[in-house]
């Protein structure tokens, strides 16, 4: 789904970046959901659930920008490009590497935006986000595949002397320990 949504919001003129956007934000708001219900049910941590709960709302405020024109939906790609950008220099162990690469990056931008106009910004932060959307979609799918191998795989074989009593405390003596 990610990689259609990526595909759509460069191949698609105008409206593309308004599906992806509406796309992510969706996705965004189902696993959040997802998320706060695994929270309520008591099998993942608070701190979990704030992050579900942060994707539920960014989530809801994506599509509401993605009803917007087209020209909303791709300075909203800029003001998620900047945030990633700054993201990446305050998560960074180092920082004074990481603030010198952004800072190459935003002149670059800047530059660009001098040169080819402020539709440019918007256009390549749109590039950006959907080559963004596009890796995390491949992420998924080959995710995916490796679950789907793991779980095809046959359960290892039980030794005929195990009645499955005591493996997990020490085991039962039966059993040659290696």
């Amino acid at each position: 789904m990610l990689v259609v949504l990526a595909v759509v919001g460069v191949v698609v003129a105008d409206t593309g970046v308004r599906v992806m956007l509406a796309g992510v934000g969706v996705l965004a708001v189902l696993r959040g959901v997802g998320t706060l219900r695994a929270a309520r049910a008591g099998s993942v941590e608070r701190s979990v659930a704030a992050l579900g709960a942060g994707a539920v709302w960014l989530g809801a405020v994506a599509v509401g920008l993605a009803l917007f024109p087209a020209v909303v939906a791709a300075w909203t790609c800029v003001v998620a490009l900047a945030g990633v950008l700054a993201a990446l220099v305050v998560r960074a162990r180092r920082r004074a590497a990481a603030a010198a690469a952004v800072a190459v990056a935003v002149a670059a931008l800047a530059a660009g935006a001098v040169l080819g106009g402020p539709g440019y910004l918007a256009a390549l932060a749109v590039l950006a986000v959907a080559v963004a959307v596009l890796v995390a979609g491949i992420a998924t799918l080959v995710g995916a595949v490796a679950l789907r191998k793991l779980a095809n795989e046959p359960a290892p074989a039980v030794p005929a002397a195990c009645a499955g009593c005591a493996c997990s405390g020490g085991g039962c003596g039966v059993l040659p320990r290696a």
